[in-house]
């Protein structure tokens, strides 16, 4: 990777990329984020996933998901402006399970608007009489304030589009617990003899009491 991909990378992804590894197939991933980003009276363990008015807008792409989310202005009506998308792509990860890897980035339109408000101040700055490092310097300032505002609100939804991923999915576990048959040999492990000792050592002295 070279020195203008990690730049743009930096810039433009708002998050580490993370991995999700289920036992199901992408169809049924899909389906179980799909349900889970209805709010309903059934599913009130994902109450939380919905606070403040939060909405989850999922869109099944090839081998893959986006989703995206807003939530509700609290002093008007309206919603939130949608910063982040989670881009999520499947992959096999052998044994009946799938791996969702995920990436979390700005949306195009919100990562321009980092430009709009420092280009038009610095537009008015240029005619002050002030010396030019100044202006420089102020204007350098309104760009990283902004680019650092809009950055961290796209990764505070990317977060929460991380959690309700997890969340939709955690019934879908990766683990797998054999089961046992008459051809499984017992095995008592040192840990579990020691306390069955002692609780016998216990049940017996209080009996004889």
């Amino acid at each position: 990777m070279d020195a203008g991909q990690r730049l743009l990378e930096a810039v433009w992804l708002v998050r580490p990329p993370a991995a999700l590894t289920v036992r199901a197939a992408p169809v049924e991933c899909v389906k179980a984020l799909a349900v889970a980003a209805r709010p309903s009276q059934q599913r009130l363990h994902l109450r939380n996933l919905f606070a403040e008015g939060r909405r989850y807008y999922l869109q099944p792409v090839e081998n893959g998901f986006r989703l995206t989310c807003n939530s509700k202005i609290p002093w008007r009506r309206g919603r939130t402006t949608i910063a982040a998308i989670l881009l999520g792509s499947f992959s096999d990860a052998g044994d009946g399970a799938t791996r969702i890897n995920l990436r979390a980035r700005m949306r195009l339109v919100f990562f321009l608007d980092i430009f709009f408000v420092p280009s038009f101040v610095t537009s008015l700055l240029v005619f002050a009489p002030w010396p030019g490092w100044l202006i420089l310097l102020l204007a350098l300032a309104l760009y990283g304030l902004s680019w650092a505002w809009h950055r961290l609100t796209a990764a505070l939804q990317a977060e929460e589009m991380l959690f309700f991923v997890q969340k939709a999915l955690e019934d879908l576990s990766p683990y797998h617990t054999p089961a046992l048959n008459a051809a499984t040999p017992e095995r008592v492990t040192p840990e579990f003899r020691e306390e069955w000792d002692k609780f016998y050592r216990k049940r017996k002295n209080n009996d004889t009491v």
